[in-house]
């Protein structure tokens, strides 16, 4: 059983790059007993299992942004719950575009949904009628049973400067408990915005990429690729990841007590050469790190 308050990162990989030892972006927030999943990366249902948490007692979802890295699972998440017959409420938080996504999962399910297990009298629930969506904002608060959840629009998809623009969001989150405070960056650029949300919080939970590792890579990977399409990756992972250096300078300034890292393109971190990445994001923050790795609990 997991403590509560807990904060356990159930994939630490970053995508779309998969990787053999690090499943894609889920992380799992315990407020008290109540199981909150924070994104929904392909394998979630699986490492949920691996830490002791059946995916059908959770009854709370909250994703960060919709790149599919992170919400690569909610279609097994919502099929496997259809087929164990589940009637308790499943809610789904997420930015505006969710219900469109959600929506386009429960037509999918349709299929399976009909075919039953080939008994016509033994018929599968639907899952809209188990599941619902809130779409929310930074300027909407989440009151959950011993959980407050607020946000802050990161610049994984824009400068900070057009914050607040039409669009698609992407969020950092702000959990707050009972007994202690919890900020998950997201997938973010440095951000003024964020470093506020995680203004001296218990654990920040931040993402870091290798960018000059992840063009070296496209570079090889694709030598015949035109100049501009390798800048187009570039600009992506310089101007809307964060560094080693830009996450620790992050929770510094934050004044964060404790620093969890996560979101490693595949070859990023590995036993030879961890050292070299904490050691990185030693020289700009002072407090405790962890580089995480899968079904690690903090």
């Amino acid at each position: 059983m997991l403590p509560p308050s807990s904060f356990t990162t159930l994939g630490t990989g970053g995508g779309p790059g998969l990787s053999p030892v690090r499943a894609q972006p889920a992380h799992l927030l315990m407020a008290g007993e109540i199981p909150v999943l924070i994104d929904c990366g392909e394998g979630a249902m699986t490492q949920l299992r691996r830490v002791g948490v059946e995916f059908r007692t959770v009854d709370y979802i909250v994703l960060t942004h919709h790149h599919f890295d992170h919400i690569g699972s909610l279609f097994a998440c919502i099929g496997l719950n259809m087929m164990v017959h589940r009637r308790t409420p499943l809610t789904i938080y997420g930015p505006p575009g969710t219900q469109q996504i959600v929506q386009g999962l429960f037509e999918a399910c349709s299929v399976p949904q009909e075919t039953g297990f080939g008994a016509t009298d033994r018929q599968l629930p639907k899952p809209q009628d188990f599941v619902s969506v809130r779409e929310f904002t930074p300027s909407d608060t989440i009151e959950l049973p011993g959980l407050r959840i607020t946000s802050c629009e990161n610049t994984h998809y824009r400068p900070e400067r057009e914050a607040g623009q039409p669009g698609h969001l992407s969020l950092a989150l702000r959990f707050d408990l009972d007994d202690r405070s919890v900020v998950f960056t997201g997938d973010t650029g440095t951000c003024g915005a964020v470093e506020d949300l995680a203004r001296d919080v218990d654990l920040l939970v931040g993402e870091m990429v290798d960018a000059e590792l992840v063009l070296a890579r496209v570079r090889k990977m694709n030598p015949d690729a035109p100049q501009e399409h390798v800048d187009r990756i570039g600009q992506h992972m310089f101007q809307h990841h964060l560094t080693a250096e830009q996450l620790g300078e992050m929770a510094e300034r934050a004044g964060a007590r404790k620093l969890v890292v996560v979101h490693f393109t595949p070859g990023s971190v590995l036993p030879e050469n961890a050292d070299e990445y904490l050691a990185r994001v030693k020289t700009r923050y002072s407090g405790e790190v962890h580089l995480a790795d899968d079904l690690k609990t903090y």
